[in-house]
C-alpha cells in the first residue's frame, strides 16, 4: 500500500492533543532535557523531577513521540499516534478498562486513521506497514507493563509520619574578643612582675652575700 503524502492526509485526532508548533520545538532541539522539558509543559505535567508519577507519564509520551522520530513519520501521523496513545492509556489507567478492551480501542483507533471512509469518519493516515510497527511498538512496551502502570497510578502510597525529639548540642558562648585579649595581657603583666620580683630578690641575696 503506497504512503499518504501530507496532500492527501485528513487530520483525524491529528493536533488535538500536541499542537503542529509544539511538535516542531521538540523535534528542533537536540538536547534531551529540553525535550523532556517540552513535553512535559506540552502535556500540562508539574513537577515531575521529584514526583514519581509524573515522571512515568512525562516518559511514557516522551518515547511515543520518539518512536515516531525514529520510524520518520510525518508530523500528523506523530500527532495522531500521540493523541491514540494518550487516549488509551487514560482510559486503561483512568478510567479502568481492562487490557483486552484498552487493547481492542488501540486497535480501533488505529484502524480509524488507516483509511479513508467518510461515512465513519475514517481516515487515511497509517499505512499498513505502520499499523504493524505500531502495534508491535505498543505490544512491546504499553501493554507488556499495563499492569504496573496501573497499580502506580491506581494506588495511592501510604505516608506515615513520625515524630522524634532531637537533641542538640549548643556550644558554649566565647568571650568577646576584647576581653580575651584584656585578659592575655594582665597574665603576662603578673607573670612579669612576679619574674621581676625574683629577680630583686636574688640580686638582693648577691648583695647580702658580698657584704656578709
Amino acid at each position: 500500500m503506497e504512503e499518504p503524502t501530507i496532500d492527501t492526509i485528513e487530520l483525524g485526532m491529528a493536533f488535538t492533543d500536541i499542537s503542529r508548533s509544539q511538535l516542531d520545538a521538540i523535534l528542533a532541539t537536540s538536547d534531551l532535557d529540553e525535550r523532556i522539558r517540552l513535553t512535559a509543559e506540552t502535556c500540562g505535567i508539574k513537577h515531575y523531577h521529584d514526583n514519581p508519577r509524573s515522571a512515568i507519564l512525562v516518559d511514557f509520551c516522551y518515547y511515543s513521540l520518539m518512536f515516531c522520530e525514529e520510524n520518520e513519520f510525518e508530523k500528523e501521523q506523530t500527532s495522531a499516534f500521540f493523541s491514540i496513545m494518550l487516549k488509551v492509556f487514560k482510559a486503561t489507567v483512568d478510567e479502568g478498562m481492562s487490557k483486552d478492551s484498552a487493547f481492542s480501542l488501540f486497535k480501533s483507533l488505529v484502524l480509524s486513521h488507516s483509511v479513508s471512509d467518510p461515512d465513519t469518519g475514517a481516515v487515511e493516515l497509517f499505512s499498513l506497514p505502520r499499523v504493524k510497527k505500531m502495534t508491535s511498538y505498543v505490544s512491546n512496551t504499553f501493554f507488556r507493563y499495563v499492569d504496573a502502570f496501573v497499580y502506580v497510578f491506581g494506588n495511592e502510597q501510604e505516608v506515615e509520619t513520625v515524630v522524634k525529639p532531637l537533641e542538640v548540642e549548643t556550644p558554649l558562648a566565647s568571650p568577646p574578643l576584647s576581653d580575651a585579649i584584656a585578659g592575655e595581657l594582665l597574665v603576662y603583666g603578673e607573670e612579669g612582675n612576679e619574674e621581676e620580683k625574683k629577680g630583686d630578690d636574688i640580686a638582693a641575696g648577691e648583695v647580702y652575700e658580698l657584704t656578709a
